[in-house]
């Protein structure tokens, strides 16, 4: 019976040794893209991260949306390897470069019980000075003018008043919100609500006002017709980062510029060489 064992153990340790070590499988990391910037071009950088998320190699973006000037300031900052800007910075220092997207109309607009369907530039512009306290002052419904403007550091708010207010201020009355989103939901459910927003956020729950019996159409962007028109840009470093590169890559496929199309009916996506 011990021989017996003995053998027994013999064999399984021949065996055993035969067996040959399973090779470890390669881990791969991931590309992590960190992208921030603009509310407003909150579309372009989903359709950028699902397309990414279709392809063979592992990528990971880490999107903040905020506006502006906190894209910008992220990525001169080293903590961006994308930024996405609705109004471009004064200046572009050495070791950064700008890719236009396209173009937008930033569209007025009003809770849809108002009664005002068009105003002037200059009835906007003092609309938005806090000029004028009901909608019956410009031939609409008897309710009370409620303005609301995007946040400092916003793109979209300084691209509203260097086209639109010139060196008027804004009314200290006006509720500000934190982005285009919560814009569009905000002037939605509050009667006499009008605010401003890009023309790719616009949606049935709210009206948009003609300037100048001008409506922020698509063919109205592209011709210069529509007169708050502005460029919006992805911004990275130059050179970019390989992140940043992968991440440009993507948004400049055809797939991808389709689907932006789509999304941004008031854009006009500007080639990529």
């Amino acid at each position: 019976m011990g021989k017996g064992w003995f053998w027994i153990t013999v064999l399984w340790v021949m065996l055993t040794a035969c067996v040959p070590t399973p090779t470890p499988m390669p881990v791969t990391t991931p590309t992590v893209i960190r992208v921030v910037g603009a509310s407003d071009l909150v579309p372009l950088a989903e359709t950028v991260q699902d397309a990414l998320a279709n392809t063979a190699e592992p990528v990971e973006v880490l999107f903040t949306p905020a506006n502006s000037t906190v894209g910008w300031r992220q990525l001169r900052q080293g903590k961006a390897d994308v930024a996405l800007l609705s109004w471009p910075p004064e200046a572009v220092p050495q070791g950064f470069t700008l890719f236009p997207v396209g173009q937008d109309g930033i569209a007025l607009i009003v809770h849809p019980r108002v009664g005002v369907t068009s105003l002037s530039v200059e009835t906007a512009r003092r609309l938005f000075t806090g000029r004028y306290l009901s909608w019956a002052d410009l031939g609409g419904q008897d309710v009370p003018v409620r303005l609301v403007s995007r946040e400092e550091g916003s793109g979209t708010r300084q691209a509203f008043e260097a086209l639109l207010m010139a060196d008027m201020p804004i009314a200290l009355t006006t509720r500000v919100v934190p982005s285009g989103q919560d814009m569009v939901a905000f002037v939605a459910r509050r009667e006499g609500a009008v605010g401003y927003v890009s023309m790719g956020l616009v949606d049935r729950r709210v009206q948009v006002l003609a300037l100048n019996g001008v409506l922020p159409t698509p063919s109205n962007v592209r011709t210069g017709t529509y007169p708050l028109v502005r460029t919006m840009y992805v911004a990275t470093a130059q050179p970019p980062t390989l992140a940043a590169q992968v991440w440009l890559a993507a948004w400049r496929t055809p797939a991808v510029q389709a689907r932006l199309a789509q999304l941004y009916p008031s854009l006009t996506v500007a080639s990529q060489e």
